[in-house]
């Protein structure tokens, strides 16, 4: 059984969020907050039970670090954290802390919380499911980016993982930077094929190798480079005509409490659903615009845009 609970967090949470993102004290005191906020991330990933004290820098808590999957990764960003949380709080340090170091900081912290859907997607191959990839689909743009290109770096041949990159490149920064990026991995894209092999074995099995070979031939992008071009065109151009959903956990949390939390009890479910909530523990929704564009069309439209890879073959 886990010894760390998120429900015994949820005041702490609240607080630490509070006086990083709602509040109107300085940039000095909010990194300081996030270095708080580290240590809880840490006992998270850790499982400490919250009783345990515990020292980010201490060599015992190091060590676990160490042996973890893709450990430099998240010690690089606790490190920034620390440093920089240790070098604005101190009184020797007398300038003005910026927005600019803040956000650098606040990066780092989103870089720590991404560690730990990276090495779910270790456990758990990114596509095996649809569920788990809709609920992925209504993080913020930035963490899915951060998410899926530390997965491309080592998983550069799974299809789901260069659709769903593509897409968060253009929600996270803008059309151009994706198209970039597609330009530049085009010599890898271009050699794979549209159709999973998970799809194919099935469309094999129940319905023959002739028929998944007709299906392959008559879709209208021959490989992912052409269906990656194609999916940012269509995408950015929603985007310029309506705008983004949600850019940040504020304005994506009543989509992910309305469809993301997953129905299951299998160990592979309740750890995804378990990772979510931690992740928008303390947060505070943004309603406004959730509410308008609940009764729309383009609500629905963006559900199923971000995972609709299995139609698009």
């Amino acid at each position: 059984m886990k010894k760390f609970d998120n429900e015994k967090y949820q005041i702490l949470a609240k607080d630490l969020m509070g006086d990083i993102f709602y509040s109107e004290t300085s940039n000095r005191n909010k990194i300081a907050t996030i270095r708080q906020y580290a240590e809880v991330i840490v006992r998270k990933i850790l499982d400490i039970n919250p009783s345990k004290k515990m020292t980010i820098g201490a060599n015992e808590i190091s060590k676990k670090l160490d042996a973890l999957n893709n450990s430099e990764f998240l010690k690089e960003a606790l490190e920034n954290i620390r440093q920089d949380g240790n070098k604005f709080t101190h009184t020797e340090y007398l300038e003005e802390v910026t927005s600019a170091e803040f956000d650098k900081i606040v990066d780092k912290l989103l870089d720590m919380l991404s560690f730990m859907l990276i090495n779910y997607f270790e456990t758990y191959e990114f596509g095996s499911r649809s569920d788990v990839l809709r609920s992925f689909s209504l993080l913020p743009p930035i963490v899915r980016y951060k998410v899926l290109i530390f997965l491309y770096s080592k998983y550069p041949h799974n299809i789901y993982v260069v659709d769903k990159l593509a897409l968060a490149i253009v929600k996270a920064f803008n059309r151009e930077e994706a198209v970039r990026w597609t330009e530049e991995e085009k010599n890898n894209l271009i050699n794979l094929d549209v159709m999973s092999d998970k799809v194919s074995n099935e469309i094999t099995e129940n319905k023959g190798i002739e028929f998944a070979e007709l299906i392959r031939f008559n879709s209208p992008c021959k490989n992912m480079y052409e269906l990656c071009i194609d999916k940012i065109m269509k995408i950015g151009n929603e985007i310029d005509s309506k705008g983004r959903l949600y850019i940040d956990f504020e304005s994506a949390l009543p989509y992910y409490k309305q469809y993301g939390i997953i129905d299951g009890n299998s160990e592979e479910i309740k750890e995804f659903n378990d990772i979510m909530d931690f992740l928008y523990l303390g947060r505070r929704a943004k309603l406004d615009d959730f509410i308008k564009l609940k009764e729309s069309y383009v609500a629905l439209n963006a559900i199923i845009e971000d995972n609709n890879i299995d139609e698009s073959i």
